[in-house]
């Protein structure tokens, strides 16, 4: 099986009235990106906090970085791409890669997730020995997917960023009152530079 060596994720603010048409688009392209662009992933949402609240998100993931260049190719030829930038009601504001680490969880579950918590810090190194023991508390309370970089481009290149799908708020809350209780999860915290901790919704 494939492992995912890349993550381009993309953020656009989006006109109300046009959102559940988008969305139908996005359902679209998801499909022609893991076709046409050999995506192993493509995800998608809309942003519930943040200062990118209620702007739509897109995963894509990749075993190697030419994945991306081919989702370029796609979007030229996608009609459901080209009724979303064409449509005057969607403006792209963020659009970076992330090189992927090799950690996740032993049983990650194949179906959609509910909500999506997406972390981003500044760190000297990775720390992906010192997270892998936290790893089971993400899952132990119901975690779905986990993934975990560092951006390669943009504004916050050397950054890292987690990613991890919950079936639910709740499961949400039961993890992280779980990772509290960790002294190593809490010696990390004391250690990084947090940016940002906000959740989004799973569309498709």
């Amino acid at each position: 099986m494939s492992s995912i060596g890349y993550t381009m994720i993309t953020v656009a603010r989006c006109d109300a009235d046009f959102l559940g048409t988008a969305l139908e688009h996005l359902a679209v392209l998801a499909e022609e990106l893991k076709s046409g662009a050999g995506a192993l992933a493509a995800r998608f949402g809309v942003i519930s906090t943040g200062e990118h609240a209620g702007s739509l998100i897109l995963f894509q993931a990749y075993e190697e970085l030419n994945g991306v260049d081919r989702a370029f190719g796609v979007y030229a030829g996608s009609d459901a791409y080209q009724a979303i930038v064409g449509s005057g009601k969607i403006s792209v504001t963020l659009r970076n890669i992330g090189k992927m680490e090799d950690l996740g969880l032993k049983n990650p579950s194949p179906d959609l997730p509910a909500y999506g918590v997406l972390t981003r810090w500044q760190s000297a190194t990775a720390m992906t020995e010192r997270m892998k023991p936290l790893v089971h508390l993400f899952e132990d309370n119901g975690a779905m997917l986990l993934r975990y970089g560092t951006l390669v481009t943009g504004s916050h290149a050397g950054h890292r960023l987690l990613g991890v799908g919950y079936p639910s708020m709740d499961a949400i809350e039961r993890t992280y009152e779980a990772l509290r209780g960790s002294s190593e999860y809490m010696s990390i915290l004391a250690e990084i530079d947090l940016g940002f901790r906000n959740i989004f919704r799973y569309v498709g």
